[in-house]
C-alpha cells in the first residue's frame, strides 16, 4: 500500500473514533472518504469493522445509560431496513453503490441541521405518532446503515424527538449501533463485501479509532462545537459530491 493510502485510512479511523464518542457527523465524512479510496462495497465492509471497534469505546463510556425498552421497540423496523439493504447490495453494481452512498451522505447532511433544531424545540411528534416515527426512522436507519454505514442521522432524529436526557441519548445510541453493526457482520460476509484481504485496510486504521475515541471524549468539550459541526458537514457534502460527480 502507498503511504498516502495508509495515511488516509488512519484519518478515517480517527474520524470514526471521534464520531463514536463526540461528534456523530464525522461518520458521514469517514463513509464518503473511504468510498473514494476503495471499491464501494469493500469500503462498506472495512468501515463496518472500524465502527464496531468504535462502538466498543462508546459502550465503555455510556454503558449505564441505556433504555432497553426503547431499543426493543425498534427491533422489527430495523430488521426490515437491514434486509432491504441486503437485497439492494446483492443487486447493485459497485459504481451504482458509489452514487448511492454519495446521495445518502448529501441527504444526511441536509437532515443533520433538522435534528439539531428539533433538539432545541418543544416537539411532541413522538407522543402523537409513536408507531409511525418508530417504523419509518427505524427502517431508514437499518437500510442506510446496511448499505453505507450511515444510519446515524435517522436514529439521531428519533432519539432527539423522544426528549431523553443527554446521557440516555448517548447510551441508547451507543448500544443501538453496537447491536446493529454486530448483526450486519454475517450479511457482509455472505455477500462477499467483507473478505479476509480487507484486513490490510483495517489494521492501519485501528489504532487511530482508539485515539479518536479518546480525543472525542477528553478534548471535545474545549472545542467550538457549532463551528466544528459546520466544517464537518461541509466536508461530508464535498466528499459526497465527489462520489457522485467523479465516477
Amino acid at each position: 500500500m502507498s503511504i498516502s493510502l495508509i495515511l488516509t485510512l488512519m484519518l478515517v479511523g480517527l474520524l470514526v473514533g471521534i464520531a463514536k464518542t463526540a461528534i456523530g457527523g464525522m461518520g458521514l465524512v469517514s463513509a464518503a472518504l473511504l468510498a473514494t479510496i476503495l471499491p464501494a462495497k469493500e469500503s462498506t465492509g472495512v468501515l463496518l469493522i472500524l465502527l464496531l471497534v468504535g462502538d466498543l469505546f462508546a459502550i465503555g463510556v455510556y454503558k449505564k445509560h441505556v433504555e432497553w425498552k426503547v431499543l426493543r421497540s425498534l427491533l422489527w423496523p430495523v430488521i426490515v431496513g437491514v434486509l432491504v439493504g441486503v437485497f439492494f447490495l446483492a443487486k447493485v453494481s459497485d459504481l451504482s453503490l458509489k452514487y448511492t452512498i454519495g446521495w445518502i451522505v448529501l441527504a444526511l447532511v441536509a437532515l443533520f441541521p433538522i435534528s439539531q433544531r428539533l433538539q432545541k424545540k418543544e416537539i411532541d411528534l413522538v407522543v402523537r405518532y409513536p408507531r409511525l416515527l418508530r417504523n419509518v426512522l427505524g427502517s431508514m436507519s437499518g437500510f442506510m446503515s446496511m448499505i453505507a454505514n450511515s444510519g446515524g442521522t435517522p436514529m439521531t432524529v428519533y432519539l432527539l424527538l423522544r426528549k431523553n436526557s443527554v446521557m440516555n441519548f448517548l447510551g441508547n445510541n451507543a448500544w443501538f449501533f453496537f447491536i446493529l453493526n454486530a448483526s450486519k457482520v454475517p450479511f457482509t460476509l455472505a455477500l462477499g463485501i467483507l473478505q479476509f484481504h480487507s484486513i490490510h485496510y483495517i489494521v492501519p486504521a485501528l489504532p487511530t479509532v482508539a485515539i479518536g475515541a479518546l480525543l472525542g471524549r477528553r478534548v471535545i468539550s474545549k472545542v467550538n462545537i457549532e463551528l466544528f459541526q459546520k466544517i464537518t458537514l461541509i466536508s461530508a457534502a464535498a466528499a459526497g459530491l465527489n462520489l457522485i460527480l467523479n465516477n
